[in-house]
Parts: C-alpha cells; structure tokens; sequence
C-alpha cells in the first residue's frame, strides 16, 4: 500500500496517517484544554457560572458545593484520558505501532455510539423540544424569534439534516482511524515477510495458506551428507576378501 493508492488517501489529498495525526492532535488539544480548565475551576482561579434557566433540579443539584466539585473532578479525569489516548495514537503513528491506535479507535466508535443515543433521546423528547429550547437561557432573543416563525416540519427537517451530516463526519473519521491502522499493520506484515526466510503464499482466497521454504544455496547442498546417518554406515562390517 503506497501513498499513490485511494485506499491510503483520505480528505481528497492527504495520507491517511496525516490526517489521523491531525484528529489526534486536535482530540489531545481539546482534553488538554478542558483539564486545564477543571483544574483552575478546583483551585478557585476561575469562577464557572451555573445558569440553567427553568431547569429546576439541576439548579438545585448545582448549587451544592460537593456536586459542583464531582462533576469539575469528573471533567480532570476525562481530559487526563482523553489527553492520554491521544497521546498514545500520536506515539503509535510516529513509531509505525499499530497497536497504540486501538484505544484512539475504540474512543472513535464510543464517540459515535454516544451520538445515536442523542439522536434518539432528541427523537423521543420531539414534541417538546422547541420548548426546552426557548426556555434556555444562553440563546439569543434573536434566535428564539427565529425559532418562533419556523414551522415545525421544516425546523424537524433542518435539526435531523444536522445531525445527519454530524453522523456522517464522524463515521468518515472512524474510517480514517481504521485505514490507518489497516495501512500500519500491512507495513509491519510485508516488513516481517522480507525479514523472515518462510514465504507465505495464498494461491486462492478459500485455500488455506501453505508455508513455502527458500531454496538452499548450492554451496550448503555441497556439504550436506548424501546418507542421513554417517555413524550408522561406518560401523556397518566390511566385505570379506575375494578368494581367489
């Protein structure tokens, strides 16, 4: 697999170990910034504002001081894992190590997975959504006068279309991931096969692989003995003399 082959390239114009070093950078950017962030929130140097609007039980549960701490606790640990996975990834793709991806990608798969059960948590809470939505404090007027004049069907198709497209951006991005590791597992492979003198040869898909052997150098064929066991002939007893 070359750098030339489609299979290899990803965005249109960049190999697929770019473009997975670059998520992962920017997975690693985004949990080092929200462990920064924690952790300034725990030693009192920032004030995080809780404003939830209407939301009643979560202004409750945020206004206790030990449930503030546990969910900033929380958000240190899932920047420190996040921060380490990437790291990990990066490391594996500057070393060729496959391996070290495997924790990026299964990252990848729970990411998209958290995503289906929002998408059908926002299905089943439809009806009043547009609601919750105008009771939220941190939206503009602007927006909630928009939200106001759209019909339903429309605003139902514009929500879907976009996390449709949010689906497919990151199902495109586990694709990276996995080809990436598919790329660095086959270099490993073919780097072994050329290290190792067994071939291994594959002349149809539904046949089992068989194990062919190079050929010895004639030079070695030269020394070999043409009897397997050399003691066993010499203690054989000699002929007896012809008489004449």
């Amino acid at each position: 697999m070359t750098r030339n082959t489609p299979s290899s390239t990803c965005c249109f114009c960049c190999h697929v170990k770019t473009g997975t070093f670059m998520l992962a950078v920017l997975t690693g950017v985004a949990g080092l910034i929200t462990l920064v962030f924690c952790t300034l929130a725990l030693s009192g140097s920032i004030e995080v504002q809780y404003d939830l609007g209407s939301a009643k039980m979560f202004n409750d549960l945020y206004e206790n001081e030990s449930y503030r701490h546990s969910a900033l606790w929380i958000g240190v640990g899932n920047g420190v894992f996040i921060t380490l996975i990437s790291g990990l990834a990066v490391f594996g793709l500057i070393k060729n190590r496959s391996g070290f991806l495997l924790p990026f990608f299964i990252c990848q798969l729970f990411n998209f997975l958290c995503t289906i059960v929002y998408i059908g948590s926002v299905m089943f809470y439809w009806p009043s959504i547009k609601a919750n939505l105008l009771r939220c404090p941190q939206m503009p007027q602007e927006w909630k006068d928009w939200l106001m004049s759209v019909d339903e069907r429309w605003l139902a198709c514009i929500v879907f279309t976009i996390l449709f497209i949010i689906m497919v951006i990151k199902s495109y991005l586990i694709a990276v991931v996995y080809r990436c590791y598919k790329h660095i597992t086959t270099q490993q492979v073919i780097l072994r096969q050329r290290q190792d003198p067994e071939i291994m040869c594959v002349s149809n898909n539904k046949e089992k692989s068989c194990p062919i052997y190079k050929p010895p150098k004639y030079e070695d064929i030269q020394k070999v003995p043409l009897f397997d066991d050399m003691e066993e002939i010499d203690t054989k007893p000699a002929p007896p003399p012809y008489a004449a």
